[in-house]
């Protein structure tokens, strides 16, 4: 298991668990990370944080501090 900020932009991964306090659970939740979502790697700023995300349905961005409370499986590579 790995965390979102690892994925490269082009890599899916589904959501497993979130770490944090309350109020940093709840804005997550709230963005729509949520446990079983699918997220997918879009790319991130020129110095690489904040970094871009489509999660359903949408496009977000995430700080890198905060992606890394976000845990994902990822497929293996084929």
């Amino acid at each position: 298991m790995s965390t979102l900020d690892s994925l490269r932009p082009g890599q899916t991964g589904t959501i497993v668990d979130l770490d944090g306090d309350e109020a940093e659970l709840c804005r997550l939740r709230e963005m729509g990370f949520l446990p079983g979502a699918i997220v997918e790697a879009i790319g991130s700023a020129p110095l690489g944080d904040p970094l871009a995300f489509f999660v359903r349905g949408s496009r977000l961005a995430l700080r890198a501090r905060d992606a890394r409370k976000v845990r994902i499986a990822t497929a293996p590579a084929a």
